[in-house]
């Protein structure tokens, strides 16, 4: 899933305006933050990369930012060289797996409209229920359980000092690492910045606190999700980037040394929060951070975070880490008493739940309480839930935590999920749609727990008609009860004492609709059935799967598709992309098709369906292809090229001849071989070629080939431009197609590459992109009238409404010829290879007004006009 997210309630950004840029996620100038590769050298690329460009950069190794992830902070003179081009420059030395910016980390911004009010949070989210069950504290297994807290708190405070967490095989102030975890005198947590537990403190971590794990049932104040939960603190201290990834490093390595340990060292984090990030950031300005959060995962730590404090689409405008990719991240947006999401932001596919945060009341600083609005509650009150979880008296569900801890917590993650009530306008706004609900949630791992817990895994595959085989798990049950129906009946098929976990059905009528449940039985002990499964028996009528397009010639197309088990035959259907009327093949006895007496260089659409018994199913959505006999330009298979990575940089804008294309970012390759222009063979032409940026505009060298012999390869001597020299602006200049280009219709390639020129026309390379067009490149010492002597061009009717039907005379056995369709301003819009000087051409779908004809063969062009589209109806 994703993310988390960050929210807290004191601005920097007045002491950081001049560190900062005004576009794109802030960075602290001359600071790069680098993950070397195992046994790689921070120092052997501050050595390398001292000059760069010709220039002194005053790179340096900083500091370690976290030694688990092998990640450094290294520095360099920004006004010797630029950001972008230092960050690339380390991106590229072998000694490094990844690279960022040291970006600038904002704490959210809250609502000013907090008001007096009661926790009413524990009443949406149906507190009483889940501590009717566990009030928290430890495990099934006698874990005790944490949650960190990424921010400074003041735990202290009389409703919270219960429930700290303390590293206890550390003794405080005595500068000695006692429990060897690499860190000194970590003894209340850890403070990355002044390397020590100095980690009290703070109006909003006490807030957060609250929500976590305020003391109840104490007669004091307050309740938080947990009555008894420790709550560790790391202070992630200032708004760099690096801090963060170093904050978030202790709970790992602490959470790691509990796994490794069996429990006798380090401590047993299940979640950590955070409430603060960078509004409107992208993941891929910050991979290692990003990757924090699969790391945390691995050793079994789901990570919840606060969305942004204000009305917008996530998914759209971005934001860190909230669009973060990672199933270990639960992110979170903030709802109100009525379960509305309000100020808070949204996202389908980014932000995973909702819970209460607008006007909640909670511990405040130096001892009191009051009421408070922000995501930032909302996310520490989830995170509080995912602990509260844990202490499910569910040894079962802990026997999958100890042994695989990642699967344990995305188990968590997703009883959390299937828990959530779906109530007031998340759905369609968030991942699950739905607020939190501690009760319904903690029933769920109870209800699937036990001595004998339920079957999971539930699945049917269809592998005959009429036959289906059921299959599920459990990881203890010796027998199992089974029982199925059609759905919508009313009673149940049973199948008692099954010593295997599957079973086959057979005899089942054909497409329909079934479900089933499974009840373990464990010695003497037995469960209820568990959830049903839902399938469709084989034998419906379905538009056979895998439908595929196999060679594809000038003439004559193949086709092939999977088995659909009912039908007796099958139904192709096919025609020019265009064409009224469809050309059917309708009684196929296998699983393949070849069509045949298709005419070359022409778009064609195909559907397929199953014929069972009398009828026919549905038909399947279009595949579309080209005949071949368009000429060198399509019909060849040229080497690949492109960059690996196009997100900064881009091919603009192509302007050649009549060729005047902008095309944006094509992800590092880009095929516009439907646009093109006719060029004369020994003619020079200006070229004009743009570059495109996202922010930082980079220093491009361009080169231009054309496939000059049209054998489908770029030769060396068919480059016809190059640069003279990087540049972040636009290139002028002048391209000459050589004399001895062969004439006919071939392939053009631009390829834009970061700083240094391309060496060949088939390379990858790292930054920029490549596009292709096509060129008509004609005779031009020869002009039409002389060599049209021997040809004649009839073309009507005109105006044209459905077709155009075009002769050219003159043509000899087996001589080859081409037209090609343009509209007025040029632009190619349809190629067609003419059947003995013959060729038909669908006007129907185009728009009224002028066109223009052109007619070649390998001499080069022989012909031209123009003709009218006029519909009558």
């Amino acid at each position: 899933m994703k993310p988390i997210v960050l929210a807290v309630a004191v601005s920097f950004l007045t002491l950081l305006t001049s560190a900062v840029y005004a576009q794109g996620p802030a960075y602290l100038p001359g600071e790069v933050l680098v993950m070397v590769v195992p046994d790689g050298s921070p120092e052997r690329i501050a050595e390398d990369l001292a000059v760069l460009d010709g220039k002194t950069t005053g790179l340096q190794v900083a500091s370690m930012v976290s030694a688990p992830m092998r990640t450094w902070l290294l520095r360099f003179d920004p006004s010797a060289i630029a950001q972008q081009v230092m960050l690339r420059a380390v991106r590229a030395h072998r000694a490094v797996q990844l690279a960022q910016n040291n970006h600038v980390v904002e704490q959210r911004a809250v609502p000013n409209d907090a008001q007096y009010g009661q926790q009413w949070h524990h009443q949406n989210i149906n507190s009483e229920a889940a501590w009717d069950i566990s009030t928290g504290g430890i495990t099934a297994t006698g874990d005790t359980i944490v949650v960190c807290i990424i921010e400074n708190s003041d735990l202290p405070h009389p409703d919270l000092i219960g429930n700290a967490w303390f590293n206890h095989q550390e003794i405080p102030n005595n500068d000695i690492d006692d429990d060897l975890n690499g860190y000194v005198d970590d003894h209340r947590g850890w403070n990355p910045a002044g390397n020590n537990d100095n980690v009290y403190g703070g109006g909003h971590g006490t807030q957060v606190a609250g929500m976590i794990g305020a003391s109840g049932n104490n007669a004091l104040g307050v309740a938080g999700a947990n009555w008894n939960v420790k709550m560790m603190v790391v202070d992630y201290a200032n708004t760099a980037e690096a801090s963060v990834v170093a904050s978030y490093t202790y709970p790992w390595v602490m959470r790691k040394l509990y796994n490794t340990s069996n429990g006798t060292q380090g401590a047993f984090v299940v979640a950590t929060n955070a409430s603060w990030g960078i509004n409107g950031g992208q993941p891929e300005d910050s991979p290692l951070w990003c990757a924090m959060y699969d790391s945390l995962g691995t050793v079994g730590i789901l990570s919840c975070g606060a969305t942004a404090n204000n009305n917008v689409n996530v998914d759209v405008v971005g934001d860190l880490p909230t669009a973060c990719a990672s199933d270990f991240m639960i992110s979170v947006t903030a709802t109100d008493v009525d379960d509305d999401r309000t100020f808070s932001a949204y996202g389908l596919t980014t932000i995973d739940v909702g819970a209460p945060g607008d006007n909640v009341f909670t511990t405040s600083m130096g001892g009191g309480y009051g009421s408070t609005s922000g995501t930032s509650f909302a996310s520490p009150l989830t995170a509080g839930v995912i602990g509260l979880l844990y202490s499910a008296p569910c040894a079962t569900m802990m026997a999958l935590v100890h042994s695989d801890p990642a699967a344990g917590a995305l188990y968590v993650r997703e009883a959390l999920f299937d828990g959530v009530d779906q109530v007031g306008n998340l759905g369609g706004q968030t991942v699950t749609g739905g607020r939190i609900n501690a009760g319904t949630s903690l029933l769920a791992i109870m209800n699937n727990c036990g001595t004998c817990p339920g079957a999971y895994n539930l699945a049917a595959t269809n592998t005959d008609l009429g036959t289906t085989q059921l299959s599920w798990n459990s990881p203890t049950a010796t027998t199992f009860d089974l029982r199925y129906r059609a759905v919508g009946a009313t009673e149940w098929v049973e199948v008692t004492d099954l010593e295997a976990s599957s079973y086959e059905l057979v005899g089942l009528p054909l497409c329909a609709s079934y479900e089933y449940q499974v009840r373990p039985i464990c010695d003497e002990e037995q469960t209820e059935y568990g959830a049903a499964f839902t399938w469709t028996s084989e034998g419906c009528c379905n538009v056979p799967t895998n439908f595929t397009l196999g060679p594809v010639g000038e003439n004559v197309a193949s086709l092939s598709w999977n088995t659909v088990l009912v039908a007796g035959a099958y139904s192709v259907r096919y025609r020019a992309v265009g064409a009224p009327e469809w050309v059917a093949l309708p009684d196929v006895s296998g699983t393949a098709a070849q069509l045949t007496g298709l005419s070359a260089c022409t778009n064609y659409e195909v559907q397929l369906s199953s014929i069972c018994g009398s009828s026919n199913g549905d038909w399947s959505a279009s595949q579309v292809f080209t005949t071949s006999g368009c000429g060198a330009c399509e019909d060849n298979v040229y080497c690949d090229s492109g960059a690996d990575d196009s997100g900064d940089e881009w091919i603009e804008r192509v302007v050649l001849g009549t060729l005047d294309h902008a095309s944006g970012n094509d992800g590092g390759y880009g095929d516009h071989t439907g646009q093109s222009t006719p060029l004369t063979i020994g003619g020079t032409y200006p070229i004009s070629l743009t570059p495109g940026f996202s922010l930082f505009a980079f220093s491009e060298t361009w080169r231009v080939w054309m496939d000059l012999d049209q054998d489908g390869l770029f030769a060396a001597n068919e480059q016809v431009f190059a640069s003279p020299a990087a540049s972040n602006t636009t290139v002028n200049g002048t391209l000459t197609v050589p004399l001895g280009a062969q004439a006919g219709i071939t392939r053009m390639r631009v390829v834009m590459k970061y700083n240094q020129p391309a060496t060949s026309a088939c390379n990858s390379f790292d930054y920029g992109e490549t596009e292709d067009y096509c060129v008509d490149l004609q005779l031009g010492n020869v002009g039409i009238n002389e060599r049209s002597e021997r040809y004649s061009v009839h073309a009507y009717p005109s105006p044209a409404d459905r077709d155009l039907f075009i002769n050219l005379d003159g043509v000899t056995t087996g001589e080859q010829a081409w037209v090609t369709i343009m509209d007025g301003s040029g632009r190619v819009i349809q190629r067609k290879r003419m059947d003995q000087g013959r060729a038909t051409i669908t006007t129907a779908d185009l728009a009224a007004g002028l066109y223009l004809y052109q007619l070649s063969t390998a001499a080069g062009e022989v012909a031209r006009g123009r003709f009218m589209v006029a519909h009558l109806w």
